[in-house]
């Protein structure tokens, strides 16, 4: 029997990519999509990124285009669409509320970054989808992309030892315009791509997060409420550093922006890219050694897994614990960036005492 996926709001880039994905998924199918009738022209403004232009901007082209029904409210969808799960794309600071009543009405939900604003809203969430015996998981989409995973493999495979130093950047638009301009609606840069380059660096360094030092400035834009570049130190349980860089000044492509390295103690490697592709390149004593990156589309194997864990009722607590661990990391660079001082996280001891949150 397939599987039906509801979409919640029409205001964000996942409200295209996913049912777009889901639509060409074996066993799913999209159950419908609901607008909470938000003004065209907000919608169209939300939607107004360049990676976007091949896709519809108002919500009858995407019915049309994603095969599905579109519904002004919630209960519509639950009544008409009668969905099993449901994908929240809203604003950011809707997406807690929809997956309450997701949950309390026995949906699974699969939240995108970033999937929540605090610890305590991620955890609630899952804690109540697990005791419903529900499916709820944040994306991690870095998890899934073709060079952190070939970067990841590698290291596990030994080729660079054990990491012991790092470095992770990323450069991205500063989304702004809509509903991302406004404070009361936006996470903000920190969450919105931290997923990415603060779930990397976790990711290839293996380890636990022990201290974080960071800083944040508004360096090229005027009369906005974010910061527009910030650096990050971090330190390790094994003592291992790295460094992560938030870089949203760039108005012109610097592909080198997205490259990362990570140092191990018998070599190491580099995340880059050429006109070639992606690419992984490994230096040790016996020389240089480039692997190319699969080319393959990350949404499909991400929302694929949660179809997934969904469809074979495995356990989504693995994946829900990494979620609140890398969640744990961009709120406590965040809380040294505004508060100027290095941020420890207490870890459990060996007795098995609990960990107190940051």
């Amino acid at each position: 029997m397939a599987i039906r996926v509801g979409i919640v709001g029409a205001v964000s880039s996942y409200s295209l990519h996913y049912p777009e994905t889901f639509r060409e998924m074996e066993g799913v199918e999209v159950a419908g999509l609901v607008h909470f009738d938000r003004d065209p022209k907000y919608i169209r403004d939300a939607l107004n990124l360049p990676w976007l232009t091949k896709y519809p901007k108002t919500v009858e082209e995407m019915g049309e285009r994603f095969g599905c029904d579109v519904y002004e409210t919630m209960e519509e969808l639950l009544q008409k669409g009668k969905p099993d799960a449901i994908a929240i794309c809203t604003e950011d600071y809707l997406r807690s509320k929809y997956c309450a009543i997701g949950l309390e009405n026995g949906l699974h939900v699969f939240l995108p970054k970033p999937f929540a604003q605090t610890t305590e809203e991620a955890v609630a969430a899952f804690e109540l989808s697990n005791q419903l015996g529900l499916v709820t998981v944040g994306s991690l989409p870095t998890r899934f992309r073709s060079p952190s995973v070939t970067a990841r493999q590698l290291i596990d495979d030994g080729a660079i030892g054990r990491p012991i130093t790092g470095h992770f950047s990323i450069t991205h638009h500063l989304t702004l315009g809509g509903w991302k301009s406004d404070t009361s609606m936006a996470a903000g840069p920190e969450l919105e791509t931290g997923f990415y380059v603060f779930d990397q660096a976790r990711m290839l360094m293996d380890a636990e997060v022990q201290d974080v030092i960071g800083m944040g400035e508004n360096l090229d834009h005027r009369g906005i409420p974010y910061i527009d570049n910030a650096k990050s130190l971090i330190r390790f349980d094994n003592d291992a550093l790295a460094t992560v860089d938030l870089i949203f000044s760039m108005h012109h492509p610097f592909p080198r922006g997205r490259a990362c390295h990570v140092v191990g103690d018998e070599g190491a490697l580099i995340v880059d890219q050429d006109d070639q592709g992606s690419y992984v390149e490994v230096h040790s004593r016996q020389g240089v050694s480039r692997t190319d990156c699969e080319t393959w589309n990350p949404f499909e194997l991400e929302l694929g897994e949660w179809i997934r864990l969904i469809r074979e009722g495995d356990d989504p607590n693995p994946w829900q614990d990494e979620g609140l661990k890398t969640l744990d990391l961009i709120l406590a660079h965040k809380l040294a960036q505004e508060s100027g001082e290095r941020v420890t996280f207490d870890r459990a001891d060996d007795e098995g005492e609990e960990d107190d949150n940051v």
